[in-house]
Formats: C-alpha cells, sequence, structure tokens
C-alpha cells in the first residue's frame, strides 16, 4: 500500500508510529492501520490531530508531551 498523506506528514515531521502508539495508547497495528487509513472511517480524527500538533511544535514541546504522557501511563 502506498503511504497515505498522513504517514507522509508523520515522517516529515520526526512523528514515529512507536511514539504515536506511546501517547495515543494504541496497538501496533492500530496505530499501523489508523495512520493509513485502512478502515471505513478512514484515518482517525486523533492521528491527524497529534501530526498536526507535532507539525507545529518545538523540539522541547514535543519531548514535554512524550514525558507528560508517559507519567500519565
Amino acid at each position: 500500500m502506498e503511504n497515505s498523506e498522513w504517514q507522509v506528514r508523520a515522517k516529515q515531521a520526526g512523528l514515529s508510529q512507536e511514539t504515536l502508539r506511546s501517547l495515543l495508547k494504541l496497538s501496533k497495528s492500530g496505530v499501523s492501520q489508523g495512520i493509513r487509513g485502512a478502515w471505513a472511517s478512514g484515518v482517525p480524527q486523533s492521528i491527524k490531530a497529534t501530526v498536526i500538533a507535532w507539525e507545529i511544535m518545538t523540539p522541547e514541546q514535543r519531548a514535554e508531551w512524550v514525558r507528560l504522557a508517559e507519567e500519565a501511563s
């Protein structure tokens, strides 16, 4: 399957699927299928919003978000 727009955007922003999993508390297959838009509803809004937020954050803000998400687990 060709890379979806959201896969490309996440990669360009430096957002790995592993980090998406950590932030969204999804399974590996859930992130993989979701970011590819494999479901009838397409790419979930939570994934889209996370990619957009990651794109506009500074590296320091990203690190803080990951840290806070890990603490909340």
